[in-house]
């Protein structure tokens, strides 16, 4: 049992100094994606020099990537797949945008000894020699932490592929977060990877532990340190909380009372706390979140949330709201219609004003500004503002002069074309949505036919409404008085007869 306990002594005080000689940092955004870093003293004292990282997943993935910053757009890449049965393939890469990111032959990266495919895991431990800058950023490792985002095809198979420049699908999982090197710096610039499992510390969405750790003793006391005692009553057992060993007490040990010091369990508490036991780490989940802190506010299931809302708030403002204050005002006739029509339409307005600023977040967070859906959408936005305006001059006008002017066809042609461009605008961003795995094709059939019956229902009642006008200025009496400036001018300069008419031609 004393050998036991100085085996266990030992092993601790090994894994203390493991600690302290090279700490290796990991987080688990997912069960089976899991990421480890290293920065050694030297590295972590000058901001310059070797880092070493790990990333692990399953080999079934078509590809899984670790990188350096906040988004795609201006990051440093480093893309995992399998090359084989048996390896993988690291490709550095340079993040641009929402697009596939471009191989970085400038990259200073080593695969090392542990990188395999093997038990459906494919693991890639990298030395980085370069990390600390890269075309379109740079890193500070002397810091407390730094930015890191990571991303992953789960769907299509292994990759099986040796070219660096391979091209890859579009990730179907991806996230930016905050990395604490608390746990990541020490040791020299040597490989601390070959030991570290594949597997992290904590799910979800991670945790940052020290992965140095040791077996925890497994003896239950069925070997000879477990023995009948003679005499009189049955031996009395107990569990050491130190070392687990079941062990039988004598007779005399039978009691609760002790006359010297606390409890063992007590004794050897903090020996035993400080021993950093492996069961602990791959098991439990109280290192969650220590050193792994999402960039993007909410995670990803606010972000679906809010992509549900933006898409759902847009589609009604263009595909009901807007074409039925366009039909009201071209087929209903009551009393106070134009005040339904503003009112109305200010409402559409107010409802896209959210969806904007909604798609707005989304798309910074994603880094799909440059995407034809968000430039469309901008571009709705601003014209949005100038139809108000269009709309009271038209009002004014109208009523001063009793016939259209140019605010009037201002105002109608550029409801028209802003209408047209929000509906199709739909379409493409239900495209995009699926482009990054968060489409819904139910979603998008549901919103091609009611928007292709509303824009047909607006159309012929624009058809409609221009007829009853036209009919309705033929049946009218002429008008002498109130006409437009430049009718009247025009008029002005006609010289008239005496009699006050015009002589036929």
């Amino acid at each position: 049992m004393r050998s036991m306990r100085r085996s266990t002594v030992a092993a601790g005080l090994l894994a203390l100094a493991s600690r302290a000689w090279a700490q290796v940092a990991s987080v688990c955004p997912s069960d089976d994606v899991c990421f480890k870093l290293n920065i050694p003293d030297s590295t972590a004292s000058s901001g310059d020099g070797d880092i070493f990282f790990q990333i692990s997943a399953p080999s079934d993935y078509e590809w899984v990537a670790l990188g350096q910053g906040d988004s795609m757009s201006g990051s440093n890449i480093f893309v995992v797949y399998t090359a084989s049965d048996s390896n993988v393939t690291v490709s550095p890469r340079l993040g641009t945008g929402h697009q596939m990111p471009n191989f970085n032959g400038d990259a200073q990266v080593t695969l090392l000894e542990g990188s395999s495919v093997s038990g459906g895991k494919m693991t890639a431990n990298v030395k980085c020699s370069n990390c600390n800058s890269w075309s379109g950023g740079t890193a500070d490792f002397t810091s407390g932490s730094g930015n890191w985002i990571y991303a992953y095809k789960s769907s299509g198979g292994p990759k099986d592929s040796t070219d660096q420049s391979a091209s890859i699908s579009q990730h179907n999982e991806r996230d930016a977060f905050s990395w604490d090197y608390a746990s990541a710096k020490g040791g020299s610039s040597a490989n601390p990877l070959v030991n570290s499992a594949p597997s992290g510390t904590g799910t979800g969405s991670g945790g940052a532990s020290v992965t140095s750790c040791v077996p925890r003793p497994t003896s239950t006391g069925s070997g000879s340190g477990s023995a009948s005692g003679s005499g009189s009553g049955t031996p009395t057992t107990a569990t050491d909380d130190d070392d687990t060993q079941t062990q039988t007490l004598p007779p005399w040990a039978t009691g609760t009372g002790r006359r010297f010091g606390p409890p063992r369990e007590k004794r050897h508490e903090k020996r035993q706390d400080d021993v950093n036991y492996c069961d602990d780490n791959s098991n439990s989940n109280s290192n969650n979140n220590a050193g792994f802190t999402p960039l993007h506010s909410g995670g990803g299931a606010n972000q679906t949330k809010m992509l549900i809302a933006h898409g759902t708030m847009a589609a009604l403002a263009f595909v009901i709201f807007f074409p039925v204050g366009a039909i009201a005002i071209r087929l209903a006739s009551f009393t106070g219609l134009i005040w339904f029509h503003a009112a109305f339409q200010a409402f559409a307005y107010l409802i896209y004003i959210i969806a904007f600023g909604l798609g707005v977040y989304i798309a910074k967070d994603y880094d799909l500004l440059d995407e034809y859906h968000p430039v469309i959408g901008i571009v709705v936005f601003i014209l949005l503002f100038f139809q108000p305006i269009l709309g009271c001059m038209h009002h004014v006008l109208f009523k001063k002069y009793q016939t259209r002017t140019f605010w009037s066809y201002a105002h109608l042609w550029l409801g028209r074309i802003v209408i047209t461009l929000g509906i199709i605008n739909g379409g493409l961003g239900f495209k995009l949505a699926d482009t990054m795995g968060m489409g819904s094709k139910s979603g998008m059939i549901a919103y091609s036919v009611v928007a292709a019956l509303m824009w047909s229902a607006w159309a012929i009642a624009s058809i409609i409404g221009e007829r009853r006008r036209k009919t309705a200025a033929r049946n009218a009496p002429p008008k002498y008085t109130d006409s437009p400036p430049v009718e009247t001018r025009q008029r002005a300069d006609i010289p008239h007869p005496e009699q006050g008419h015009y002589a036929p031609r």
